[in-house]
């Protein structure tokens, strides 16, 4: 289940990301709520008066089940400014363990969308929850909920939205646990079975907490915070090749 970086390569390239004067923003587990919504549109806002590029990491929303029945008003803003933005600048998206389907209907509306794993250029966006080998059980239920299977059942099963609520609140529970510490080990292991050029910027959320990897001879490995608790998104500049982790007020317009 380990996730696999040969996916299909976003369009453009290195040298082309490179010309561009601005900087990479990403953004991980905003899990976007009524509660937090209004500070989710208005850093939307203010990225928008950017130069910037945005990745969007996944566990975006709090529960994006991409169906019919289950959308609502705050999905379709988002696809609106995602695909409003990605004439202006490039627009990725990752699915977390909390979005389904997004990358099977809705693609179209960013630059580049992956279910798992996300490679442009020299960049890898990946979520991450697939990493940490021991936790089985949401391995397992991350796999079925995925699949062609659950797809049908959620379309058309009679009773799905009530269930779909009941594992919402027991994947809730099961994430806080999770949330409270690194499991540093094996995201090392799983950078290092990628076996990637030194040059690879490799971008994770899920994990809830910053964390850097810089080392001359592998890939640079960035462990995003959690954008609910902290506010925070990460800003990468590819000239410099550095990144900072900065409330996403810092976010200068351009």
């Amino acid at each position: 289940m380990t996730p696999a970086v040969k996916t299909r390569t976003a369009r453009g390239n290195t040298d082309e990301r490179r010309k561009r004067q601005g900087m990479m923003i990403l953004i991980a587990d905003s899990h976007v709520c009524e509660k937090n919504q209004n500070e989710f549109w208005a850093m939307l806002e203010r990225i928008a008066q950017s130069p910037h590029d945005v990745c969007f990491l996944g566990d975006i929303m709090e529960l994006w089940i991409a169906l019919d029945r289950f959308e609502h008003a705050t999905h379709q803003q988002f696809m609106h400014w995602c695909q409003t933005e990605k004439t202006r600048r490039r627009v990725f998206f990752v699915e977390g363990n909390h979005e389904f389907f997004v990358a099977r209907r809705h693609a179209r509306h960013f630059s580049a969308c992956r279910q798992n794993v996300l490679e442009f250029g020299d960049y890898i966006f990946c979520h991450g929850d697939l990493i940490a080998r021991q936790q089985l059980d949401h391995l397992l239920f991350r796999r079925l909920s995925k699949s062609f299977f659950s797809y049908f059942l959620l379309r058309y099963l009679p009773g799905a939205p009530r269930l779909v609520a009941a594992i919402q609140g027991k994947m809730r529970r099961k994430s806080r646990r999770y949330e409270r510490s690194l499991p540093l080990q094996d995201i090392l292991k799983w950078l290092h079975k990628l076996n990637l050029a030194p040059d690879k910027q490799v971008f994770l959320g899920h994990f809830h907490q910053a964390h850097q990897e810089l080392h001359a001879q592998q890939a640079s490995l960035y462990c995003l915070p959690a954008w609910k608790e902290s506010g925070q998104i990460a800003l990468y500049n590819p000239e410099t090749r550095s990144c900072e982790f900065l409330p996403w007020q810092s976010i200068k317009p351009g």
